[in-house]
């Protein structure tokens, strides 16, 4: 039975993207997984070119492989290109975040308010889909304000490269925790205008899902005892 590419605005082929997006994040597909252009055809009920286009679209974002005569895998980073990848991010963000207007924009942070009560919520249910949305979400809206649309855009590039990390993480409770928790110091830190801290809070939410992905990695290839 294939499942339904219900339209609302979006292409069968970004639907598709969503879905393997989701399977990547939530651990149903694992680092180094086969990807197969058939089965995948007949689970969505389309054809084998918008798969094929669907995953050069999940390969532009790095979270897949692929490879001639191969196939495309789940995309595996070494704890080394983990590493190399979060030091990026955390540079930055947090150069992002010392950027961000101070008092901020008030509707700005009336919509980032309202993304985090959806994302209370979201945890309070333990509705993983919805947490993962609203989490980037809330994060785009507060790095669109700092007036940088490029800044912004590399922000959102290579948070998305790390979704393949971040699903040793993003499914455990008391990380799902700490994250939410951060995003209340964040917005207590904007309306406080204490710039420094916003700057630390930014740098440290970082750190749980590059760490389990790391820990994680070498107990699956047996890089540590």
């Amino acid at each position: 039975m294939n499942e339904a590419l219900a339209l609302d605005g979006e292409t069968p082929q970004d639907r598709i993207v969503q879905r393997i997006e989701e399977d990547i994040v939530f651990g149903r597909l694992h680092p180094r997984e086969r990807l197969v252009e058939e089965a995948l055809a007949e689970r969505f009920g389309v054809k084998r070119h918008i798969v094929r286009e669907a995953l050069a679209d999940l390969e532009r974002r790095g979270l897949i492989e692929r490879f001639r005569n191969r196939g495309a895998m789940v995309k595996a980073y070494t704890p080394e290109e983990v590493e190399q990848l979060y030091a990026v991010r955390a540079l930055l963000e947090t150069s992002c975040a010392e950027m961000l207007p101070l008092p901020m924009d008030p509707a700005r942070l009336a919509e980032l308010e309202a993304l985090q009560d959806e994302h209370d919520s979201a945890v309070a249910a333990q509705d993983l889909p919805r947490i993962f949305r609203l989490n980037v979400q809330f994060h785009r809206v507060l790095y669109a304000g700092c007036g940088n649309p490029y800044l912004a855009g590399v922000i959102d590039e290579f948070a998305q490269k790390t979704h393949a990390i971040r699903f040793y993480s993003v499914v455990q409770p008391e990380t799902i925790a700490y994250a939410r928790d951060d995003h209340r110091a964040i917005l207590k830190a904007i309306r406080d205008g204490d710039r420094q801290s916003l700057m630390a809070i930014c740098r440290r939410h970082l750190m749980p899902s590059k760490e389990a992905y790391i820990d994680a990695y070498r107990r699956r290839f047996g890089l540590i005892e």
